[in-house]
């Protein structure tokens, strides 16, 4: 699933691709895709104006102006620019064609495989609203993301990788960034978020700001099917330290890296750097 910067990097793509620009045509594949009858989805969007992207958690926001966009990737859904316009089919999802420049082809966009997301539209505030946006945490590069904000959250007993997963706590982390962020804090993911010192909670803060920030300088994590809306693949996979990297040694201690299961997810960690 993109996390935070995949999200980020694709929100920007497709600003620089469509933005400022009006929707010529628009359609989605089926009515479980989008909140509105797929016959209102064209009637929302055709001659509105994308006025700006953005990004709340995992979920890229597109605004119209008079009408905001929801658009969830979920696992396995991806931006594509096509050549030309498509009707949707199961694989381009929802597409979206704006003019182009004077004497240039309209740009289409498809938003692929949402077999588990979704194109969302609803009236500026409205978004506000919706199930997974109304229960997210501050933004980690918001002023809400704060030390007193996180040590409140850490009195807690849940284990701290499992904290760090709530998207209430922190809005964006997912299952590669907070194995990255717990190496990086010296912290292992099973201990009780309670338990946790000022400076190791710190020392958390810090590091997801700095490791967000790298990956999506780095343009995101391909592993499977994350690519960017150009098509390319991110580069932040061969930055990380113990993600995927079990059996391999510790980039600071050398020792081997182990994998187990935290929160229910596949949890990769240094047994000596981040002892229990």
């Amino acid at each position: 699933m993109p996390e935070l910067p995949e999200t980020t990097v694709i929100s920007e793509d497709v600003f620089t691709l469509a933005g400022g620009r009006r929707v010529l045509r628009a359609a989605v594949f089926r009515p479980d895709v989008t909140n509105v009858p797929m016959e209102e989805f064209p009637e929302r969007l055709v001659g509105r104006t994308l006025v700006s992207t953005g990004r709340r958690g995992k979920v890229i926001v597109l605004d119209f102006g008079e009408v905001v966009g929801l658009v969830h990737l979920v696992i396995s859904g991806r931006v594509l620019r096509l050549p030309e316009w498509t009707e949707p089919d199961r694989m381009n999802t929802a597409v979206l064609e704006f003019e182009g420049d004077t004497g240039e082809p309209p740009v289409v966009l498809a938003f692929t495989r949402l077999w588990l997301g979704y194109f969302n539209l609803y009236a500026p505030g409205e978004e506000e609203r919706h199930p997974l946006v109304s229960r997210l945490g501050p933004d980690p590069f918001s002023g809400e993301f704060t030390l007193d904000h996180l040590g409140a959250a850490f009195r807690r007993k849940a284990n701290i990788k499992g904290m760090l997963l709530d998207q209430s706590v922190v809005a964006g982390l997912g299952n590669i960034y907070v194995d990255e962020v717990l190496f990086a804090a010296k912290v292992n993911p099973t201990r009780r978020a309670n338990t946790l010192t000022p400076t190791e909670t710190r020392d958390i803060h810090t590091a997801t700001r700095d490791i967000l920030r790298r990956a999506i300088e780095l343009r995101g994590t391909t592993f499977d099917s994350y690519h960017d809306a150009f098509g390319e693949t991110g580069r932040y996979q061969h930055e990380l330290h113990v993600f995927t990297r079990a059996g391999e040694p510790c980039p600071r201690c050398g020792a081997a890296i182990l994998k187990t299961r935290v929160a229910g997810r596949g949890t990769y960690y240094c047994p000596v750097c981040q002892v229990a």
